[in-house]
């Protein structure tokens, strides 16, 4: 049985896109959507679709099951947020405002919560729109993704607002990062680990 709140999705910032995306697929993870501008004009583009001339990228994921892993373009590798999906989507935002907790676009299509370490979650609510285009839970989802922050109560106090969120690992270091994830399911035949320098 699936956990109420479960880990889908990891955003990164790299100054190399492209050896992110053949790193990533390297490890089990196509290409999946693009999504960038021409001449001011937003496109949203899927892997197999030509890049238009002129194409800014602004990021881009790719995805196998409930795994998603966000790509854009920075001036150095920099673990950025992460998303989780959840059947307690309220009661994680009424938690998150209560511990003051910053709660951004809670009716919009992304609802992001600002922790005091300095990342962001992304919080989509079962059935929404990003979540029904995830794939399936068996075929590939996060077995295990390492969290550094450098506080030695963060963990405890992520849980108090967002409950257990299976895999999710915290670490005491000297900067907010993620050094290593772990993918699990039939996709990745059984399990593969990523060391985030190794995409980056």
């Amino acid at each position: 049985m699936q956990s109420p709140t479960r880990l889908f999705h990891l955003h990164f910032n790299t100054p190399d896109v492209s050896r992110a995306e053949t790193e990533l697929d390297a490890h089990g993870l196509p290409p999946y959507r693009r999504f960038g501008q021409v001449d001011g004009e937003f496109h949203a583009l899927d892997a197999a679709d030509p890049i238009p001339d002129d194409f800014r990228l602004r990021l881009q994921n790719a995805q196998r099951g409930y795994v998603n892993v966000t790509i854009a373009p920075g001036r150095k590798p920099h673990f950025d947020h992460l998303g989780l999906c959840t059947t307690a989507f309220d009661a994680i935002c009424d938690r998150a405002a209560e511990a003051d907790w910053s709660v951004r676009d809670r009716d919009g299509r992304r609802t992001f919560i600002m922790t005091p370490w300095g990342f962001r979650v992304e919080l989509q609510p079962d059935g929404s729109d990003v979540e029904t285009d995830l794939g399936s839970w068996d075929d590939g989802h996060f077995e295990r993704v390492e969290l550094t922050v450098p506080d030695a109560d963060a963990d405890e106090e992520f849980r108090r607002v967002f409950g257990d969120v299976p895999g999710l690992a915290f670490w005491e270091g000297d900067e907010v990062r993620v050094p290593a994830f772990e993918l699990g399911g039939a996709g990745f035949s059984g399990g593969k680990t990523v060391e985030t320098e190794a995409i980056l």
